[in-house]
């Protein structure tokens, strides 16, 4: 099992101020499938989602998937990629590999 992510103070409250992100899955084709989610992000750094649809059958075929959460004004975000597993009907969490952020 991979290590948790480590965030900085300043990446915590901005992901704890913030309410939708960008949620990146793998399609069968391998081409990135993107949409907008609205998330929870949990004391072990992890962000919950409801998954439907797409989602949820390319979160089922593979779980590698992104998460991006950002603010126009100042520019600044968290962009987070890691493995997504289902925890509940129609609800996953992703837990991050790699991170990077700007503006915080």
């Amino acid at each position: 099992m991979e290590a948790e992510l480590e965030f900085t103070s300043a990446e915590l409250d901005f992901l704890r101020t913030q309410r939708i992100g960008r949620l990146a899955t793998v399609g069968p084709s391998g081409w990135p499938h993107v949409v907008p989610v609205m998330y929870s992000f949990d004391e072990s750094g992890a962000f919950e989602f409801d998954v439907d649809g797409v989602k949820l059958r390319n979160l089922t075929a593979e779980p590698r998937a992104a998460m991006v959460v950002d603010a126009m004004g100042p520019k600044r975000g968290v962009a987070v990629q890691g493995r997504a597993e289902l925890i509940g009907p129609e609800r996953a969490r992703l837990a991050g590999v790699r991170k990077f952020s700007w503006g915080l």
